[in-house]
């Protein structure tokens, strides 16, 4: 999966330096603060901070997790989540260097969650139950998906 940034990479953190209010999208309604804390909500519930409704149908979850997460294709653009309202979320924080500093902080809150629970298991609500595997797996692709929207990847 040479395709997609390393996740938890120095690469992350890297690009996240280079991140500023003012980046465009390349599509989509997000603005680069709405990014930043969309990353968020998944490092969220992928550490079980909180429950998801499954909204995959149960008899298409193998299938969907299979050709979205576990192969190389990227994840589409312009994805409404089915478990999200339509249109832009509210944001939560001050301004975008607070949104960028939270965001610092949940990964990091990620990686002590995974290396003290390494076979924790947590429901995405498009894949199903993931292990720690599969999880950083979908922060990868998730990661690479947004920062190519905002042109910090090529």
């Amino acid at each position: 999966m040479a395709d997609f940034i390393e996740f938890p990479g120095p690469v992350v953190f890297e690009l996240l330096t280079k991140a500023h209010a003012d980046m465009p999208a390349q599509w989509g309604l997000m603005t680069a603060q709405h990014m930043l804390e969309h990353l968020m909500l998944p490092l969220q519930f992928s550490r079980g901070m909180f429950e998801v409704p499954l909204v995959t149908p149960i008899d298409k979850v193998e299938k969907v997790k299979r050709i979205m997460l576990m192969s190389d294709a990227p994840l589409k653009r312009d994805f409404d989540a089915p478990f999200l309202k339509p249109g832009l979320q509210e944001l939560k924080f001050e301004g975008f260097e607070l949104a960028k500093s939270e965001l610092i902080s949940e990964i990091q809150a990620f990686l002590s969650f995974w290396e003290a629970n390494p076979t924790s298991v947590f429901v995405h609500p498009i894949f199903g139950e993931l292990n720690r595997e599969e999880w950083y797996l979908f922060h990868r692709k998730h990661f690479t998906h947004h920062f190519t929207q905002f042109a910090l990847l090529g």
